[in-house]
């Protein structure tokens, strides 16, 4: 291997000035070796030690997928051979993932179960040359006749072969180092040739702007002595720096980059309270993303430069944001509910080290190393090295993007600055008007009301077990009329919000169909304690076939963390076990309920309850459906008419230390 390596580097000598199709592909910058670092935690090398031996047996579970290309057999992958994202973006990020293990760290081949030389020669090469060979640049097609290339997301995709190509340059052949250029080359053009788009509502261009931002950065740390590279350092401020724009940034004379920011303004993309809508809701996972633009920042240091100042722009606001929805346990609250995994708290682990290793952030060391505990917990489950159990994850490439995460994490550690480990407890209220939604933070558990487009009203554990669910209908439900096939869900007409430092208190107006009137009522106390009242009326003469209302999703998982594959249900003394995926249904007519002894709820009038237990998982979870508002027959009503009234108070018992 030491001698192809001298081959490589004597090739690349001799081409260094050769210039082909317009860039130069030999000469990269060189990567520096990390500063001295300044005082910090004792425990950092503990965690980079422990990071790494995660990839490596993450590592070891992606190599089981690597297999011969049925169009060439001396190329590899690990999907199906097609060109758009569920079959590139899970290669790239093996690529990127494997050759950052070959290239740092203490490297054990009894982990990973193959040799530097074999990872090298048997995969990354045959996969980088595939990746090479279907893009755009390319001469050959993907197995379905078509290249990827020019593609919405195709520039975040070429930016990890790019950047993993840099970190093992040296032990690149000359046909890959070309490859590689031609492909980070043509999307970087494409991007810096390009107007960052803008939206704040329902559909931000935050995360897209963020990731296209990557790739200039990584064409100028593979071709520095091109002539296009000014340009593509110019762009790369500007995509950097449009991604997390607020409404009030147009008028902002702060000075970033040498400029005023109302001078480089390109449109808004997220709320002036520094939230961020994407997929029709205020979505913490997507107010993460400007990591994927502060990753860039590793570049810089590994090739001793001075980072602008746009990749830091407006993402302490945001992080201060995350850290209010963090939970205990790893993951956030999502006051409009999660169309994504729930899971995901290996995820968040490269968010945190991100804060604390370029940013200063004195919170973010914590929720980094209970992140990583995480994961190692969830590790621990499986002898094949994977985080996530197969039924745990949907998205294609979830376990190679894991890897380069964590690669990106060790890395940032690696090439820190000092890190400040002083976390503080956010307790209190916050309210948020651009995203429409207020919380609750005390100690035993965090309540939330959302009145954006999904609307919802929750209480969650403040433990590592939240033992609650987003579901979509929370602190509402559903009811079904005579006449209707489908369930009737719940309207908001208007939300009346008003909050102390201590907490809040909700009237909401709402119907269900335009035929049921609901009022509702919820109140957050400091001492912990979430109040729900509702009273529904006819709207109009109707019959109903089904009320249910006062939802309460309950997660009942049969292998996470911090869960039990069951739960307990308390009804007035009598208990019940209620195994997850069994389907299981309670009714009954009480005033005082338990959930595993954690979660109480108490009303001083008979609750009409129905527990119903998930036959299957949603979106990678199994949600109970606990009713405090249920009944089921043929019932006529006139207009007018009173239905039901129920109120009842939800407390969690707090935790008595932290795990």
């Amino acid at each position: 291997m030491n001698s192809r390596k001298g081959i490589y580097r004597m090739l690349a000598a001799v081409s260094v000035c050769l210039m082909m199709q317009g860039f130069v592909w030999a000469g990269v910058m060189p990567i520096v070796p990390p500063q001295t670092p300044g005082t910090g935690p004792s425990d950092v090398k503990d965690i980079q030690s422990r990071i790494y031996q995660s990839i490596e047996k993450q590592a070891r579970n992606v190599l089981t997928k690597v297999h011969l290309w049925e169009g060439d057999p001396t190329l590899k992958l690990i999907t199906e051979s097609k060109h758009e994202e569920h079959w590139i973006r899970p290669n790239t990020g093996a690529v990127i993932g494997l050759s950052f293990l070959c290239r740092f760290g203490p490297y054990d081949e009894n982990i990973t179960g193959v040799s530097k030389e074999t990872l090298l020669n048997g995969t990354i090469l045959p996969m980088m040359r595939y990746l090479i060979a279907i893009h755009l640049t390319g001469n050959r097609t993907a197995s379905n006749g078509k290249q990827w290339g020019s593609q919405w997301q195709s520039a975040h995709w070429a930016h990890m072969l790019g950047r993993g190509a840099w970190w093992i340059w040296a032990d690149l052949p000359p046909d890959v180092r070309e490859g590689v250029c031609k492909v980070v080359a043509h999307e970087a053009d494409r991007i810096e040739a390009t107007t960052p788009p803008s939206a704040i509502d329902n559909d931000t261009k935050s995360e897209e702007n963020a990731w296209n931002s990557q790739i200039l950065s990584v064409a100028v740390t593979l071709m520095p002595e091109d002539a296009r590279r000014a340009a593509w350092e110019q762009a790369f401020q500007k995509w950097a720096l449009s991604s997390y724009l607020r409404p009030a940034d147009k008028s902002e004379y702060r000075v970033v980059d040498g400029k005023p920011v109302c001078e480089q303004f390109t449109g808004a993309n997220i709320h002036d309270d520094f939230t961020v809508e994407n997929h029709g809701r205020v979505h913490p996972d997507y107010m993460s993303c400007f990591t994927l633009s502060m990753a860039c920042l590793v570049d810089f240091r590994m090739s001793g430069r001075t980072a602008p100042q746009a990749v830091f722009y407006n993402t302490s606001e945001i992080y201060e944001n995350l850290k209010w929805f963090a939970l205990p346990g790893g993951g956030f609250l999502y006051p409009n509910g999660q169309d994504w995994e729930l899971m995901r708290d290996p995820e968040w682990f490269f968010l945190h080290t991100m804060m604390a290793s370029q940013a200063g952030d004195p919170d973010a060391w914590q929720m980094a190393k209970i992140c990583l505990g995480d994961q190692e917990k969830m590790q621990a489950r499986s002898d094949s090295g994977t985080v996530f159990l197969d039924d745990e994850y949907f998205f294609p490439s979830t376990l190679s993007d894991l890897i380069y995460y964590d690669a990106m994490a060790w890395l940032a550690l690696e090439y820190r600055n000092p890190i400040k480990d002083r976390p503080e407890m956010r307790q209190g209220v916050r309210r948020l008007d651009g995203g429409k939604l207020i919380l609750n933070r005390t100690p035993a558990s965090i309540h939330a009301f959302s009145w954006n487009v999904k609307f919802m009203a929750q209480v969650v554990s403040m433990d590592m077990d939240r033992v609650t669910s987003p579901h979509p209908l929370s602190g509402f439900g559903h009811i079904r009329i005579s006449g209707k096939e489908d369930e009737l869900s719940p309207h908001l007409r208007s939300a009346d919000v008003h909050n102390t430092s201590r907490g809040f208190k909700v009237k909401v107006e709402a119907d269900y169909g335009g035929i049921i009137d609901a009022i509702m009522t919820f109140r957050s106390k400091q001492d912990g304690s979430w109040k729900i009242s509702e009273k529904l009326m006819a709207h109009s003469d109707m019959e109903s076939e089904e009320i249910a209302t006062g939802l309460i999703g309950i997660l009942n998982n049969p292998h996470w963390i911090y869960e039990r594959g069951e739960r307990s249900l308390s009804l007035d003394g009598k208990s019940y076990v209620i195994p997850s995926g069994s389907g299981i249904e309670c009714q009954a007519k009480v005033n005082t309920l338990a959930v595993d002894d954690r979660m109480q709820i108490r009303s001083t009038k008979p609750l009409h309850i129905h527990y119903c237990g998930a036959t299957k998982a949603d979106r990678c979870r199994y949600t109970d459906e606990l009713y405090l508002n249920y009944s089921r027959g043929q019932k006529s009503w006139k207009a007018g008419d009173v239905i039901s009234t129920f109120s009842a108070t939800v407390s969690f018992i707090k935790p008595s230390k932290p795990e």
